[in-house]
Order: C-alpha cells, then sequence, then structure tokens
C-alpha cells in the first residue's frame, strides 16, 4: 500500500511573516489590509490569540484588549518564499512531492522505509527539516493525501497505520474538512448541519448514490473522503532549477550597512534550502525593487560554488560599493542557480590553498580598492620580448607533479637571474665595439668577463599598422661580469645604440 505524508503550516500567512522576519515571533501580531481602526483582522498569531484576539475583528477591538499589538500587511512576497521552503524541505527526503494550498505539501514515501526506523521518525524527521527552512508544522502519515492531511490537521505528528484509516476517521468532526474555505462550502456546511450529521463517521454510513443526486460532485467527494477513499494520485512538482527569496520592506533603504543587514536574513535561508538539497550557491542574481518604480538587477558572479554566505554577501556588498542604486530599495529579491558540489581535493606533498570562495572575496575587495583593471594575475605574453606581461584573471597555479616522480636531470647547481623591471639605462664604454666599462645608477664597475653577444628581435610586422614603431624590437644581449664581483644581462639597441641592463645573476 502506498503511504502518503502531509506537512501542514497552520496559519500561514503569519508563519511567512515571522519567517522573513524573525523578531516579530514573539509580538502579538495580526495581519490586516490596512492600519485604520476600522480595518478588519484577516490573520492572527498564537500570542495576540491569548490575549483575545480573534479573526474578524477591527483593530479598534483588537488594541482594546492589548496595547501591544502589531499590524502587518499581507506579503505575497514572503508567502512565496515560504512555500517553495517548504516544498524544497519536503524535496529534500522524497522526490515525488506535490504543493497543495498555502502552507501544505504532500510527499510520496514509497521506498523511504529503509532509510527510518519507523515512520514515527520519518515525520519527526521531517518536522525538523521545516524547522530549518523557518517555520513550526505538523505532519501527518496515511494511506492517501485527504487522509493525511486530517492527520496533520490534528496537530505535532500523527501515523495512521495501514488499514486503521476507518477508526480515525469515524471520531472527526466535519469541521475539520473546512468546507466554509471552499466555494459554496458555507452552504454545503448548514446543510450537513440540518441532516444532524457531526461526525465524519456519520457520513460514511449514508448511502453514496442518494449523497451524491442531493449534494451533487462534492457529495460524491464528501461521501469517498469518509469512507477514506481517494483514487486521486500525486502530481509531483518539477525540480527547481533556481532558488529565490524575497523581501517587501515597509519603507526604503538607501545605506548599504542595513541594506546588507536585510541581505544576509535572505542569504541564511537561501542556504538552507540549498545545503538541505545537497548542493551548493553557483550564480546569484539581486533585484532590488526602488521606490522610484525603477528596477535596479545586477549578477554577482562567484568565481567557485560556494554556500558560504557571508563571503557571498560580501561579493554584493562590493558590487552596490562599485554601482549604487539610483533610489531606495524598498524590495530585495536574490535568486540563486544551484550548482553540484564537488569537494577539492588537497595535494600530499603541497601547502592548504586557500578556500576558492575566500579568494574570490579577497579579490573583490582588492578590486573595490584598487579598480578591476589593477587586479589580477600576471601572464607572459606571447612573444619574444623577455619583458612583455599580460594581464589576466586571476587564478591559483596547477598542481605541480609529484616530486617524488620527478627524476633529478643532474645535480650541478645553476644560476638564477633576477629580473629588474623596468630595465636600468646605463652608460657602457667600448673599445672596438668591446664593452670596457658599465656606469649607471649605483653602478659602476670595469667589465672583466663576457659573454655574446646575441641578437634576439621580432614583432617587425606590428610597424606601420596604426600603432608605435617601438612594438618592434631588435636586441643584442650580453653577460657582463664587472670587477664588483656580480654578472649582469645586459643588451644594446642597435637603433638607438642605448644599452639597459634587464638582471642580475645571484
Amino acid at each position: 500500500m502506498s503511504r502518503i505524508a502531509c506537512i501542514l503550516v497552520a496559519n500561514f500567512s503569519v508563519a511567512a511573516v515571522i519567517r522573513s522576519d524573525s523578531s516579530l515571533a514573539g509580538a502579538a501580531l495580526v495581519i490586516s489590509d490596512s492600519h485604520a481602526a476600522h480595518a478588519e483582522i484577516l490573520s492572527v498569531s498564537e500570542v495576540a490569540a491569548r490575549h483575545g484576539v480573534r479573526v474578524g475583528m477591527t483593530l479598534a477591538q483588537a488594541r482594546a484588549l492589548t496595547a501591544q499589538l502589531t499590524v502587518m500587511p499581507r506579503s505575497a512576497a514572503a508567502e512565496q518564499s515560504a512555500a517553495e521552503a517548504l516544498a524544497d524541505a519536503a524535496e529534500s527526503v522524497s522526490p515525488v512531492v506535490e504543493p497543495g494550498e498555502a502552507g501544505c505539501v504532500w510527499l510520496d514515501l514509497a521506498g523511504l522505509g529503509r532509510f527510518y526506523e519507523s515512520e514515527e521518525a520519518l515525520a519527526a524527521e521531517l518536522m525538523r527539516r521545516v524547522q530549518r527552512v523557518g517555520m513550526d508544522a505538523a505532519v501527518g502519515i496515511a494511506a492517501n493525501r485527504e487522509i493525511a492531511r486530517l492527520a496533520a490537521c490534528c496537530g505535532g505528528r500523527r501515523v495512521i497505520p495501514e488499514r486503521r484509516e476507518r477508526e480515525f476517521i469515524d471520531w472527526l468532526p466535519i469541521d475539520a474538512l473546512n468546507l466554509a474555505a471552499r466555494e459554496g462550502g458555507e452552504e454545503l456546511e448548514a446543510t450537513l448541519a440540518r441532516w444532524g450529521l457531526k461526525r465524519l463517521g456519520d457520513l460514511a454510513r449514508l448511502n453514496p448514490d442518494a449523497l451524491g443526486s442531493r449534494l451533487g460532485r462534492r457529495g460524491m467527494e464528501l461521501a469517498r473522503l469518509a469512507r477514506g477513499e481517494s483514487p486521486r494520485p500525486l502530481h509531483p512538482r518539477g525540480r527547481a532549477e533556481v532558488f529565490t527569496e524575497s523581501v517587501e520592506l515597509e519603507y526604503g533603504i538607501e545605506t548599504l550597512e542595513p541594506l546588507a543587514f536585510v541581505m544576509r536574513a535572505i542569504l541564511d535561508r537561501l542556504v538552507e534550502r540549498i545545503e538541505m538539497r545537497g548542493l551548493v550557491a553557483g550564480g546569484l542574481l539581486l533585484t532590488l525593487g526602488l521606490t522610484d518604480h525603477r528596477i535596479n538587477a545586477r549578477r554577482v558572479a562567484l568565481a567557485a560554488p560556494t554556500n558560504d554566505a557571508r563571503a557571498i554577501l560580501t561579493l554584493i556588498s562590493l558590487s552596490l560599493e562599485a554601482a549604487p542604486p539610483e533610489a531606495p530599495a524598498d524590495t530585495i529579491r536574490i535568486e540563486i542557480t544551484p550548482r553540484a558540489g564537488r569537494p577539492a581535493q588537497a595535494d600530499m606533498f603541497l601547502p592548504p590553498a586557500p578556500a576558492p570562495d575566500k579568494l574570490e572575496t579577497t579579490i573583490a575587495r582588492l578590486a573595490a580598492l584598487c579598480g578591476p583593471e589593477n587586479v589580477g594575475m600576471l601572464t607572459a605574453d606571447n612573444t619574444h620580448r623577455p619583458e612583455a606581461v599580460r594581464l589576466d584573471a586571476f587564478q591559483p597555479p596547477p598542481p605541480c607533479l609529484n616530486p617524488s616522480r620527478v627524476k633529478p636531470v643532474d645535480h650541478i647547481t645553476r644560476l638564477v637571474i633576477r629580473a629588474i623591471r623596468p630595465a636600468l639605462e646605463v652608460e657602457v664604454m667600448s673599445v672596438r665595439g668591446i664593452p670596457e666599462f658599465v656606469r649607471g645608477p649605483r653602478l659602476g664597475a670595469r667589465v672583466i668577463s663576457i659573454a655574446g653577444p646575441w641578437r634576439r628581435d621580432g614583432e617587425w610586422w606590428r610597424n606601420g599598422d596604426g600603432e608605435s614603431p617601438a612594438s618592434a624590437f631588435c636586441r643584442d644581449y650580453y653577460e657582463l661580469e664587472l670587477d664588483d664581483g656580480c654578472v649582469y644581462r645586459a643588451f644594446r639597441d642597435p637603433r638607438s645604440d642605448r644599452w639597459f641592463v634587464d638582471g642580475v645573476y645571484d
């Protein structure tokens, strides 16, 4: 027999608002469309209900009961984010998940028995996962979706054993169906009350054909539900390709510090959802709704997938510092594209490298201080000019070969040259074209040994194409040992007859 679980968040509109602003958890909170005294209350938190506040009261009546009343508007963005988070919590347990009305989601438990000791343990795990995304839920498990929902309506966690559904249904009041919330439900509820039907067991004992002839299709559905029959299977939702959280603010935020404070809470909720699904954040889209009705959208690049909320927030903050929004923001929407996590393997013979996400955060901070065009990695250009380099995006160097597998060629100590950049211009006195004495800044000595010259030239094709003629080069290189005890590498430009020292051997 199939087993279905239902996750139900009671008073969902209040739970969604509290999830978006955790400071409201202990407040006497009510949801209303207006702050006017005659405005009607749509939803009430448990704290407000303990003060006697009820749905349908006006705000003036509620404030007469408690002076600490907190009034919030209903937030469609908060409810949408909470509904997606609830579905993610269910999908982290079962791949077959169907969202229902607000605050309700069903999941198929087929094949999950091998991972949990009992269905009670599974229900407890579902409740814990919903708490991780910021809500409290009740969980019911039964043979079909309707009975599972009725079990969840009882609160806490309730498991209906197989083939004992009728025992559970018979004693449930008809009010548990919440018929008044459906279209035409109030009339149907009044009809059943006139017939003297108070429990589902009373309804199950009636003839389904007679009930259908008097109440139509709704009567037949009620009869099947009262008998524990549900022919409708679950229709699973598609797997989420992006994770989104939205917040609607009561007023516009102009400065970066309070904006970062709000975004940190959003990122924490998003990262929790992503980690629960076994994924990591791979890309981020930030959308700010401005008070002048414009939209400011920007993509924040993540060099390496990460679930470090602090590192992601730093990258967002640096992006906002570099290009601030044109007006205060009153709505914030963060959309993260997930990636499959890939653990990095450390090398046994190399020191540990910095974490890619922390490295990217450091590079972004340097780019904000120095400018993006001044941060990167110097790479040798594709030319024979020794000092020719270009600035590329920084990437950690690839791991070297295992030193134990590298066979040494010889044991000769090799000279190492320290390059001088830019090359130091010097004066060289020559006799019959042979250097005899070198004089320059912090340098003045006689040449005692010489090797060379070796000519190096190239990039002649760049002349005449609109670029500077200096892009072509021609040099005669020498290695000069001076009586100061050092060996220098020098070159002469035959076109200008100027000498330069561009390195010294250690």
